[in-house]
């Protein structure tokens, strides 16, 4: 599969290097400082080391420069906005070419772009569950990072399952599944709380 990271800051940066620790192909990414791409796959190392050392995407020389604006309809497999709210939008969900979007940054596409995408069959993982390990270990637990992986894997697989229940119970998408599952547990917490509407 090919990957596509618009953003490569804290979170886009971390989502090319484990895809490319596991052997996933990142064809482009983008940040504020320009994009790059190469259809063979990016050094993700190497871009990393340069973007370290110029403190910039652009003169990396293992891949070709590239319109930022034109990397979210670049052509991959697996689009993941990781930067910014709002980038897919009406004007530019129609050419979006991915198959699936992670919704890294929160809210990067407006409810125009959902029901345009949805119509053309792309599977959107949404912010509110694919960045929801943003925040994590706020009891201050003493984990080592194989502790915290762990622990991390095993909430977000049920969650996921718990999201995909709600998804088949109510036939809608993942976001819907998503939002439906959280107001329906925030509905109860607030009855045991004693709180009524």
């Amino acid at each position: 599969m090919d990957f596509l990271s618009m953003g490569f800051g804290n979170v886009g940066s971390w989502v090319a290097r484990l895809i490319h620790e596991r052997g996933g192909k990142i064809v482009a990414v983008s940040d504020v400082t320009g994009a790059v791409k190469n259809p063979n796959g990016i050094d993700i190392p190497a871009l990393l080391g340069h973007k370290e050392k110029t403190g910039s995407l652009s003169s990396f020389d293992s891949g070709d420069i590239m319109d930022a604006d034109e990397l979210l309809v670049h052509e991959c497999d697996v689009l993941i906005p990781c930067a910014l709210g709002g980038v897919l939008n009406r004007e530019n969900a129609g050419d979006v070419k991915a198959k699936f979007i992670i919704e890294a940054a929160n809210h990067p596409t407006d409810p125009e772009a959902d029901e345009i995408l949805s119509k053309k069959g792309v599977i959107i993982l949404p912010d509110i569950y694919a960045n929801a390990g943003g925040v994590t270990n706020m009891q201050a637990f003493m984990w080592n990072e194989e502790k915290v992986n762990e622990e991390f894997k095993k909430y977000m697989t049920k969650a996921f399952h718990s999201i995909k229940n709600m998804c088949r119970t109510h036939e809608s998408n993942l976001r819907m599944g998503s939002f439906t599952l959280g107001v329906s547990r925030l509905a109860c917490s607030t009855v045991l709380r004693g709180w009524e509407a």
